[in-house]
C-alpha cells in the first residue's frame, strides 16, 4: 500500500462505471434510432391530413426535449452527489486529522500515563484506520512506537517528547498531503522540510523557556 493507492481506486472506479455508461450510450442510440423509424413512417403516412405533419413535428419536439433533459438532469444529480460525498469525507478527515495531533499534544503535555488520554487515542486511531491515507496511517504508528518506548516507565522525558513531537510534524506532513490531494492541491518535498523545520525551531523556542 502506498501514497498513489487512492487515486489509484478512483481510476478502477471510473473503469467500473465504463461499461455502464457504454450501454447507457447504446440504448440512447438504439431509441432514438427507432424513434426517428417510426416517426418517419408517421409523418409519410399523414401528409395527406391537414396539420398531422406539424402535430407530429411539434410531439417530437418535446419527446426529444424532455429526454435530452432528464439526460442532464441525472448526469448533474450524480455529480452533485459525488460532490457532496467527497466534501463530506474531507470535513470527516480533517477533523480526526486535527483531534489526533490534539490528543497527541496533550499525552506529551501531560507526560505521564493517562489512561484517560490513551483510551480517547485509541478511538482516534481506529478513526484514523476509516478515513486515513496509507502514509498518515504510517506516521501515526511511528508515534505510537516512541509513545510506547516513551511511557514504558510510567512517564515521558524531555528527549522522548522532543522526538514524539518531530514524528508529529511527519504525521502533519502526511495529514496536509492527503487533504490537498483530496481538492487537487499541490505538495511537495520543500513542504516537508518548512513543516519539519518549524517543529525544531517550537523545541528551540521551549528551550529557551
Amino acid at each position: 500500500m502506498n501514497e498513489w493507492e487512492q487515486p489509484v481506486t478512483m481510476q478502477e472506479n471510473r473503469q467500473k462505471r465504463q461499461p455502464h455508461d457504454f450501454i447507457w450510450l447504446v440504448a440512447s442510440l438504439l431509441v432514438l434510432v427507432f424513434g426517428y423509424l417510426l416517426f418517419r413512417q408517421i409523418y409519410d403516412a399523414s401528409e395527406s391530413l391537414p396539420f398531422a405533419q406539424e402535430t407530429i413535428l411539434v410531439f417530437l419536439g418535446a419527446v426529444a426535449t424532455i429526454f435530452l433533459t432528464a439526460v442532464l438532469l441525472n448526469r448533474q444529480t450524480e455529480l452533485e452527489l459525488s460532490k457532496e460525498g467527497r466534501v463530506l469525507l474531507f470535513d470527516q478527515k480533517n477533523a480526526v486529522y486535527m483531534a489526533a495531533v490534539e490528543k497527541i499534544a496533550e499525552i506529551v503535555e501531560e507526560q505521564r500515563h493517562d489512561p484517560q488520554l490513551i483510551d480517547e487515542l485509541r478511538v482516534i486511531g481506529h478513526k484514523l484506520a476509516i478515513v486515513g491515507s496509507a502514509p498518515v496511517i504510517g506516521a501515526f504508528r511511528t508515534v505510537l512506537d516512541l509513545l510506547l518506548g516513551g511511557l514504558r516507565d510510567g512517564e515521558l522525558d524531555n528527549k522522548d517528547a522532543e522526538d514524539i513531537m518531530h514524528a508529529v510534524a511527519e504525521v502533519t506532513f502526511a495529514m496536509r498531503q492527503d487533504l490537498l490531494t483530496d481538492i487537487g492541491a499541490g505538495w511537495g518535498q520543500a513542504e516537508r522540510e518548512m513543516i519539519v523545520g518549524n517543529s525544531r525551531r517550537m523545541e528551540r523556542l521551549d528551550d529557551l523557556g
